[in-house]
């Protein structure tokens, strides 16, 4: 049978050609051509350490970004066991962090970075800061009273493990005008009551509080509802001295909208701040995960019977009958910690 090809080839016909397929190479994206405030908002996602010790080496175009004020009006440093390099180092590169935003530094953390003097470094030349954290810091007395007379537009305080007087907390009421936010959390029991009264004086427009292992009783609770009277959260996790089973109680519950109370659980992640349980966990995380549910578990139950570590048969009493479900969720917890 005659093959289709030649019998077109004789009618005088032509097969076509196949169709050519033209392949586009995408262009070369070429990031020296980004708008320097899209590249700003690109550097300040890889943080202070690497924009110094890396991204400015990389041309003349993202140096010149680096030393952009806007760049450096958020800085966060961490010197930690998650981020572990030289203390010195690290205050080298905050006070190259500071100069860089020529004033224009809003939103400082600093975690185990902070020394007397860096803090009057900062001080002195951030007077448009709006928000401060700061962790593990131990001052010396009236060194926040000399750095907050500088800080005028602060908004936001956030204190862990760091100390803080009652004078400090009475200058902050005199020269940081707009504070809102007020956390000073603290392990068990570190928090003056002196510190708890001076807040309730001092600081009448707060709206957000975290008194978090606060050591107060129920009088200066009673002082600080009555002089913040704008207060919209307040966390009293770990203030066990506190008695909130009458009155007070209700009208906590009544004039704060967001409340947290001293047996409410305590996340992991703020309690190994707090405790400083951090390095020495994660290092063994993998082994631990199964005994840190049934902590964290025990702890809620310890929380919730008012005992930590032996429990009694008349616990479980509800309207004169055991609770079998809750005996039984607990009689592993039981034989572990007895």
């Amino acid at each position: 049978m005659p093959s289709t090809s030649k019998s077109n080839r004789r009618k005088g016909k032509t097969v076509p050609k196949p169709k050519l397929v033209w392949r586009v190479k995408p262009p070369t994206r070429n990031w020296l051509e980004l708008p320097s405030d899209l590249m700003v908002d690109i550097l300040q996602r890889i943080g202070l350490k690497d924009i110094l010790e890396n991204a400015q080496l990389v041309c003349t175009a993202w140096q010149e970004i680096c030393k952009d004020p806007a760049l450096w009006r958020v800085v966060h440093l961490d010197n930690t066991f998650r981020c572990p390099f030289d203390k010195t180092k690290c205050q080298q590169m905050l006070k190259h962090a500071v100069d860089r935003s020529q004033g224009q530094l809003v939103d400082l953390t600093l975690i185990d970075v902070l020394d007397h003097e860096l803090l009057q470094y900062v001080a002195a030349r951030s007077s448009q800061l709006r928000r401060l954290e700061i962790m593990y810091y131990f001052v010396d007395h009236g060194i926040w009273s000399e750095a907050f007379k500088k800080f005028p537009l602060l908004e936001e305080l956030s204190l862990l493990r760091t100390d803080i007087s009652q004078e400090d907390i009475e200058v902050a009421g005199q020269h940081c005008p707009l504070l809102k936010t007020l956390k000073v959390n603290q392990q068990a029991m570190a928090l003056q009551n002196e510190i708890a009264l001076a807040i309730a004086k001092s600081l009448p427009k707060l709206t957000h509080l975290e008194l978090i292992g606060s050591s107060i009783k129920n009088t200066e609770l009673q002082a600080i509802l009555d002089g913040c009277c704008h207060l919209e959260s307040l966390d009293l996790r770990r203030c066990t001295h506190l008695d909130l089973n009458e009155d007070l109680g209700k009208r906590c519950s009544q004039q704060i909208k967001h409340l947290k109370l001293p047996n409410q659980y305590l996340e992991s992640s703020i309690r190994d701040l707090l405790d400083g349980q951090g390095d020495e966990y994660d290092a063994y995380s993998d082994d631990f995960d199964e005994y840190d549910a049934y902590s964290d578990y025990y702890d809620d139950c310890a929380d919730y019977y008012g005992h930590d570590g032996h429990f009694e048969y008349s616990d479980f009493i509800i309207d004169g009958s055991y609770d079998i479900e809750r005996m039984m969720e607990m009689m592993p917890f039981n034989d572990m910690f007895g």
